[in-house]
């Protein structure tokens, strides 16, 4: 029986405290509570909100702008692992401390026959940094260490699978993949997020694959070519960049050259206070008017020609600010955020509105489409098989060319099947040659040789064999990883530090 995709509904909510993000609603547990959550595609784990993250100065309503809360304390499936340092977002200064633990997990709300999965690893949190919780998607097992503790292979008490490998451990899923949009408010659109699979209705194929890159905790990385204003030369991007895709966190991170062009261009003002480029009404009103339309040209890096072009209405940057740290409320803002280096270039969750990211982990590949938003479409949902099944569902077709460069599996069996056939006549013309050879040389050694002399047997009668050890044909082993478990995917190490749970940040 073929195993069909999870789609994942929309909470059909819209929350976050700089733009109205769709969320998802996942019930943790037992019984479920639910709340509402974002996706993260960089960590390998969910993230919710602590009780302890809405303080008594912050507003009545806190818990539910912060999609809610978990209170572990009432799940009878808790198992608390303790506190420990978050290693999410580090390189673009986010941080924070979660207390861990084991508990279920359900993607969507009660009577929606939505998938539960068991004694999954995940966090509960107080940090300001990650206003709503997320769903961690990246297929990466999250291992638990002690400071100075070195960790051990295979410890399976201390390396946790992420939820989306097991899934597909227990056959929920046709394969460790998933596809993601972040739906817009603007176009009235929910996010859609499929597992195993992808909705054909939300994206304009773009017959273009990119492979993952080395470095498994920023995997999906593409070259970012230029960014233009449509209809116009205006270049806002100086020199092309390697930007990570990262539906984690809400903004696109720039190099500052390319920041001072944007200001420029559109008459942003920097705010040296939040780090954001804030909108006052009459700019508001400029950019508006303007309705300028940008274009990312994205390659596999710099220089490929093989490209997608993904375009961005100014309604995707027009977003606002509620209870944001150090930024007035209710106040509208740009969002583009200065990089301090390389690490920081982002493609954040504003990109996402109008891109449709398809994920696939046992090819290593990943593709960016343009978003799709056709209300009379339904959905149509299609698989993505494992490596050893003919169907594909990911990128061009496979006899295409891609970005990747690899030869398609037909042109390598038109090539391999003639070469072994001839390979195969040459090995028994050779062999008919080295038995005639050998009879020939048997039959001169008869005429030659002179009358034997007595051969000596043992008792049993047998030939006696020199006392000489035999060797044996040596298994050249390779030493695996930890990494390597789970769909291939580098565990990661989670520091923990001496905390009260009363002083999570």
């Amino acid at each position: 029986m073929d195993v069909a995709p999870i789609v994942v509904a929309p909470s059909q909510a819209w929350d976050g405290n700089d733009g109205p993000w769709s969320t998802f609603a996942l019930g943790f547990g037992t019984p479920p509570q639910y709340v509402r959550v974002l996706l993260s595609t960089t960590s390998p784990k969910p993230l919710l909100v602590d009780p302890l993250g809405c303080t008594a100065t912050a507003p009545p309503n806190c818990p539910n702008r912060r999609g809610n809360q978990f209170f572990k304390n009432t799940s009878s499936t808790w198992q608390d692992k303790g506190l420990y340092t978050l290693d999410e977002e580090l390189n673009l200064g986010y941080s924070g401390n979660g207390n861990f633990g084991l508990d279920s997990i359900t993607l969507g709300y009660p009577g929606s026959g939505a998938v539960t999965v068991h004694h999954q690893l995940f966090a509960s949190i107080a940090t300001q940094d990650f206003y709503l919780g997320s769903l961690g998607i990246a297929p990466r097992a999250t291992n638990l260490t002690k400071p100075g503790q070195k960790p051990v292979l295979f410890a399976p008490e201390d390396a946790y699978p992420s939820v989306l490998s097991v899934l597909k451990q227990e056959r929920k899923i046709p394969s460790i993949s998933y596809a993601y949009t972040a739906g817009a408010r603007y176009r009235l659109k929910q996010a859609s997020l499929t597992l195993g699979g992808s909705d054909w209705s939300r994206f304009v194929s773009s017959n273009l694959t990119f492979d993952f890159a080395d470095d498994v905790s920023r995997d999906l990385v593409v070259g970012i070519q230029s960014i233009t204003v449509s209809g116009s030369d205006q270049a806002l991007l100086p020199t092309p960049i390697l930007s990570f895709v990262d539906a984690t966190v809400s903004q696109i991170w720039l190099p500052l050259e390319a920041c001072k062009v944007f200001e420029k261009v559109f008459g942003l003002a920097f705010d040296e206070a939040s780090g954001l480029y804030l909108v006052n009404e009459t700019l508001h009103q400029s950019l508006l008017a303007r309705n300028s339309t940008l274009v990312f040209t994205l390659g596999a890096d710099s220089l490929s020609t093989a490209v997608v072009n993904i375009t961005l209405p100014y309604a995707a940057f027009d977003l606002q600010l509620s209870l944001y740290p150090n930024a007035p409320n209710a106040t509208r803002y740009f969002p583009l955020r200065r990089a301090a280096n390389e690490s920081q270039y982002t493609l954040g969750r504003t990109f996402l509105q109008e891109t449709y990211l398809i994920a696939d982990y046992e090819r290593s590949q990943f593709s960016i489409n343009q978003g799709r938003f056709v209300e009379s479409l339904s959905a149509d949902i299609r698989a993505i098989s494992s490596p050893d099944t003919t169907n594909r569902t990911i990128g061009p077709d496979p006899n295409t060319n891609s970005s990747t460069g690899h030869v398609s599996s037909k042109l390598i069996v038109s090539i391999l099947i003639p070469t072994l056939v001839v390979l195969s006549v040459i090995g028994v013309i050779l062999m008919v040659l080295r038995r005639r050879k050998v009879r020939v040389s048997k039959e001169i050694e008869l005429v030659d040789q002179p009358t034997p002399a007595v051969v000596a047997y043992n008792v049993s009668g047998e030939h006696e064999l020199e006392d000489k050890e035999i060797p044996t044909p040596e298994l050249h082993g390779i030493a695996m990883d930890p990494s390597e478990m789970y769909g291939g995917m580098a565990a990661v190490e989670m520091n923990a530090e001496v905390y009260d749970v009363h002083e999570m940040d």
